[in-house]
């Protein structure tokens, strides 16, 4: 177990004692797929049973490096914690999705360059 002293979790994004940010940006269209992806992933409802429970998605993001979690926004934690999951569930072949990743990056820069 970890000093949890140590950790940078909850914390708001901002130094221990710092005031936590509450501005709202506009949501990016990845965001709002991730955060579909997440609702679906955790929807007991839907046809399946849900794939991961909202204490699943919290615990892959609070195992995240520290300077990931200090670094990444709110959406690429759910986004990197939802891919660890699955994979770590066999859902998913976590090597399938970063290579997909680094070919739709590589096409984006090529269209907007």
């Amino acid at each position: 177990m970890t000093d949890s002293a140590s950790q940078p979790h909850d914390v708001g994004g901002t130094q221990p004692g710092a005031p936590v940010p509450r501005g709202q940006h506009p949501f990016h269209p990845w965001e709002l797929r991730v955060d579909a992806i997440v609702w679906s992933l955790t929807d007991a409802e839907r046809p399946g049973g849900r794939h991961m429970t909202v204490d699943e998605l919290r615990r892959g993001i609070e195992s995240m490096p520290a300077g990931d979690y200090e670094n990444l926004g709110y959406y690429a934690k759910w986004l990197r914690s939802s891919i660890a999951i699955m994979a770590e569930k066999g859902l998913i072949d976590r090597a399938q999705v970063e290579r997909r990743a680094r070919e739709l990056a590589a096409e984006h820069e090529r269209e907007h360059s």
